[in-house]
């Protein structure tokens, strides 16, 4: 794992989970409840979230195993991509989803699933496909799916208190307000713990990418982006909650802000010029960039600039 992507994961981890015991913290005193005790219930949590997780996944969404002989380039591709990173083979299953993206999730490297749909199989060329398979495996190499399922258990924990406690109505005023406080406090905790996971999120989206341009090529990345998030623009298909934070790129934000984009590219194949023209639209919009602080994936014109700084162009 890139030592930066190491430093910035640790450091999140450590502030996320210091707000979390200290907001349990609170909560034991409230309910009476000792700080072994609420240590205790936030590792349970923890470990159920990490244990169900993948379960959740595969109950959410239509997907199936790949056969033995089916795509036999794909799974080459997969093979060669881990023996080259020392990181063990995952499970491969395609979605039945029109819109084109890929996923992977687990509970370790070992037991990693990569999901890919068929609107990918569809809408993209082979070596394309071969660029988002090697992002995903980048995830793998990483941990990165470990890693999201862990800490997104911190705002969730606090966005359970806030609406439990907030709202408490009691026959005693002093601890009604006590209750209220608390509430406050886990909302703040929740709010700030989230953006600090999207923001996590974001940054692993980065070195998943590179790890695709290191081990492909960038430019087949930049043309996949590109094809995802328009295709996603122009797909009816609904993401499920459970995979969305999962994905190459956010079906959500493809439809609402690149819709009125898509009749351009309607055949999916974009010119240097069309390629300038959107990138640039979205970095001049100003709601993209304010709301990308609520995203899980950087903007796409983001991604495609550092994909081709790799490649050394401007």
């Amino acid at each position: 794992m890139p030592a930066k992507l190491l430093l910035t994961m640790s450091l999140t981890i450590i502030i996320l989970f210091g707000f979390l015991f200290a907001m349990l913290a609170a909560v034991g005193y409230f309910f009476g409840l000792s700080v072994y005790t609420m240590v205790a219930l936030a590792v349970v949590l923890v470990f159920i979230q990490w244990a169900v997780g993948p379960a959740i996944i595969r109950m959410t969404t239509n997907m199936r195993p790949l056969g033995r002989g089916e795509l036999p380039w794909l799974q080459e591709e997969v093979r060669d991509l881990c023996k080259k990173n020392k990181i063990p083979v995952p499970k491969i299953f395609v979605a039945n989803s029109g819109a084109p993206n890929a996923f992977t999730f687990g509970r370790m490297q070992g037991s990693a699933t990569l999901v890919v749909t068929n609107g990918l199989l569809r809408m993209l060329n082979k070596d394309e496909i071969k660029s988002v398979v090697a992002h995903e495996v980048g995830h793998i190499k990483h941990s990165d799916m470990v890693v999201m399922t862990i800490v997104s258990v911190v705002p969730m924990i606090a966005y359970y208190v806030y609406v439990s406690l907030f709202y408490a109505r009691g026959n005693d005023r002093n601890r009604g307000g006590e209750a209220a406080i608390i509430g406050v406090g886990a909302f703040i905790v929740y709010f700030v713990s989230n953006l600090l996971v999207l923001a996590l999120s974001r940054l692993r989206e980065y070195y998943a990418d590179r790890f695709s341009g290191e081990n492909i090529r960038p430019a087949l990345l930049e043309s996949a982006l590109m094809k995802i998030t328009y295709g996603l623009s122009m797909s009816r298909d609904e993401a499920r909650p459970a995979t969305r934070a999962f994905m190459i790129a956010d079906p959500e934000v493809a439809r609402s802000e690149l819709a009125t984009l898509s009749s351009s590219y309607s055949d999916l194949q974009l010119s240097d010029k069309e390629l300038k023209d959107a990138m640039k639209w979205e970095e001049k919009n100003v709601f993209s960039r304010i709301g990308e602080l609520f995203r899980t994936h950087p903007l796409t014109y983001k991604r495609i600039k550092a994909l081709k700084e790799m490649e050394g162009k401007d």
